[in-house]
């Protein structure tokens, strides 16, 4: 199976398309994928059979890295994953201009209650977000014209392409994993009246807190306007309360002590390690005494486990435009947080299996939090 889930067909979603077209490409990276881990343990096992034939004992993971570099089947087997990122994106994009006339006319519909959006023309973004696209994305996330949700549309349809229907029909699989596995389990008395959202997109993750926690009240921030804009008219169209607000997690404009609940998914992995820390800092200034931080990311992105984890981690770099990933070691985070202001018996960092995938099966505990009560 493929998609764990379709696409749920809200009104901002393409729809000029046949659903096969989607199939076929998902087909073509999912079988890629399955064959390029298996080409590159491979290799692995190759090097260190050679090696152990010659005596050499404990190899360092920066000498197989210079071996896979080397290889000419590592090289065009990473040239190929770039190449599919792009397809992926140009497919999505096709798809968008074939169904443009009628996604501006729905955006218009459900953009026009713009109460809970605020937008700030003027605000600085950090240098270090505007070196690469990320993920290969045309234009990245802060591509932002006036008027332009088109990047958002682009985010979200891209996104769950990319994630072949693992993370949900509504893309909201970290939002309900952080909710179900993380908070419900090892905060339960946790009742937030005000809940942030730090680097929110375009809301996939943002969503589940307002269902959730129907008495409080739920704001998303996010640098992009793009983003932010079509993020308020999704969650018009799927009829939720969100409040998003165009504000750099480093350093928001909220008050001190202001919210109960903290969150971020995904986020950290995407900045360097001083806007890490900033961050971190930037959370414990924002919450109210007895508050919750959480910041949910990957264990693969973040810490690697094996030379074959290691090695893909390391090439997204290049190959996804993903240029951070090991800007920090593991246990810097317990340092950032202490620097905040936490305290070390308040702190821990979980493993967690996703929300979706536990519901089918999988128990990996793929996703890291880092956790602290102020």
């Amino acid at each position: 199976m493929v998609f764990l889930y379709t696409q749920a067909q809200h009104p901002l979603i393409p729809k000029a398309h046949s659903p096969e077209s989607d199939l076929q490409l998902a087909s073509k990276i999912s079988e890629f994928r399955q064959n390029y881990f298996k080409t590159l343990q491979s290799k692995i096992e190759e090097i260190s059979c050679l090696d152990l034939a010659e005596e050499k004992q404990g190899l360092s993971y920066s000498y197989f890295r210079e071996e896979l570099d080397q290889s000419p089947e590592m090289q065009a087997a990473n040239q190929r994953r770039s190449s599919l990122q792009d397809s992926l994106w140009q497919q999505v994009s096709e798809e968008i201009g074939k169904d443009r006339d009628r996604l501006a006319q729905e955006f218009e519909t459900y953009a026009k209650n713009q109460e809970r959006l605020e937008l700030f023309p003027d605000l600085k973004i950090p240098v270090h977000q505007l070196k690469v696209d990320i993920h290969r994305m045309p234009g990245g996330y802060l591509q932002d014209k006036v008027d332009d949700f088109w990047q958002g549309i682009l985010y979200d349809h891209g996104v769950f392409l990319y994630g072949q229907g693992w993370l949900g029909s509504l893309n909201d699989e970290l939002g309900q994993t952080l909710i179900h596995h993380i908070l419900q389990k090892y905060y339960p008395r946790l009742d937030p009246k005000k809940i942030l959202d730090m680097g929110c997109s375009v809301g996939h993750s943002t969503l589940p807190y307002a269902s959730h926690y129907p008495q409080a009240k739920t704001w998303g921030i996010d640098l992009s306007s793009s983003l932010l804009k079509y993020a308020n008219a999704r969650a018009n169209a799927l009829s939720q309360e969100v409040y998003f607000s165009q504000q750099n997690a480093e350093q928001t404009k909220f008050a001190g002590q202001f919210f109960d609940l903290v969150v971020s998914h995904i986020l950290i992995h995407e900045v360097p390690c001083g806007a890490r820390k900033r961050i971190f800092e930037e959370s414990y200034r924002l919450l109210d005494k007895g508050g919750v931080m959480v910041h949910l990311d990957s264990k693969l992105f973040l810490s690697p486990s094996t030379h074959t984890a290691r090695y893909f981690r390391d090439t997204e770099v290049w190959v996804n435009s993903e240029p951070y990933l090991a800007s920090s070691k593991f246990e810097d985070f317990k340092t950032y947080a202490l620097a905040a202001g936490f305290s070390a018996e308040n702190f821990q960092v979980l493993s967690v299996p996703g929300y979706y995938a536990h519901q089918h099966g999988n128990h990996n505990p793929g996703w890291a939090a880092f956790c602290a009560v102020k």
